[in-house]
């Protein structure tokens, strides 16, 4: 990867960072009204939040493998890919304490987006919160030390 292709990658990665931390923000804000139709827009902003975390990723994946599968499971298979360092290739762009929180929030956005009727949980919904503050408060510095690590590594 050269230099020009790895600043375009930090920016849209930063941008990402953005969205999420917006869809965080408004996901937070809509959850504290608290009425019913309040809670559903918080929880389409979470599943916004994990859109933006999994373009992110994907960009991530295309950039350095090439190779994302449009399969069954690939959701789940790239957590678990971006998880890992590939030597000489990548470092990790996931930290292990950002998987679970992660995991849950895509597996919300899977029922939220696929449920035929779903009633919201206001308590799974403040959990939510919680790992949407996790995944908000951590991805910015985890953009940026995986650019970091990725110069480093490639002597950009």
């Amino acid at each position: 990867m050269d230099g020009i292709a790895l600043q375009t990658l930090l920016d849209e990665m930063r941008d990402d960072s953005r969205v999420i931390r917006n869809a965080f923000e408004k996901a937070t804000d809509r959850y504290a009204r608290g009425d019913e139709i309040a809670l559903e827009a918080s929880a389409h902003h979470l599943c916004r939040l994990y859109n933006a975390f999994e373009q992110m990723a994907l960009r991530v994946a295309k950039a350095f493998e090439n190779n994302i599968d449009d399969e069954q499971g690939w959701h789940s298979a790239l957590l678990n890919r971006l998880a890992i360092g590939i030597e000489g290739i990548r470092p990790p762009l996931i930290s292990a304490d950002l998987k679970a929180p992660l995991r849950e929030l895509r597996a919300f956005r899977h029922v939220f987006v696929h449920a035929y009727e779903l009633e919201l949980d206001i308590e799974k919904l403040a959990l939510l919160l919680k790992y949407a503050r996790i995944v908000a408060d951590a991805v910015l510095p985890m953009v940026e030390r995986f650019i970091a690590e990725v110069r480093r590594q490639q002597g950009l």
